[in-house]
């Protein structure tokens, strides 16, 4: 879990330090959220806590590698580590994507690293001056929308 961490912290520097470099083309963000499956029941209850970076690659298009950890309320031994790529189109306001994403179950409740297929992700958000509002799903692609996956984040801009 130290390993995770301190890996996590030197990536997050990396990306930082990446991002002051390129400010004017870039945009990183600090999500929050929750996620549920299919039900809408929230049980149990699990929410999102992660990084996005938008590279901008022209006025209406950005590349958008993000990684989010999914928690079981605030269980830190068993956790998801969730990274994506998604390419987004940029409106006016708002934003409109889809890329890739692959779950990893980690912590130190858990023997190995488990992981899911690469799934299919989806989103839409509204974009403000300092913050974002985004709306997801997540879905295999070898069942698509039958096990799916929706949830909703609120991103702060730095």
């Amino acid at each position: 879990m130290k390993k995770l961490i301190t890996a996590s912290l030197i990536v997050l520097a990396v990306v930082l330090a990446a991002a002051q470099d390129l400010s004017a083309q870039t945009d990183l963000s600090w999500n929050i959220g929750v996620i549920t499956d299919k039900s809408f029941k929230f049980d149990p209850f699990l929410w999102t806590n992660g990084f996005s970076l938008d590279i901008y690659l022209g006025p209406r298009f950005s590349l958008s590698p993000e990684v989010f950890m999914v928690l079981h309320n605030f269980d830190f031994g068993a956790f998801i580590l969730a990274p994506a790529v998604l390419l987004n189109y940029q409106g006016f306001g708002f934003f409109l994507g889809g890329g890739v994403t692959k779950w990893w179950v980690l912590g130190s409740e858990v023997e190995g690293a488990p992981s899911s297929d690469v799934m299919c992700k989806l989103n839409f958000g509204l974009v403000g001056a300092d913050i974002k509002f985004t709306l997801f799903a997540i879905t295999p692609f070898q069942n698509f929308f039958k096990d799916t996956w929706f949830g909703a984040t609120f991103g702060f801009y730095f």
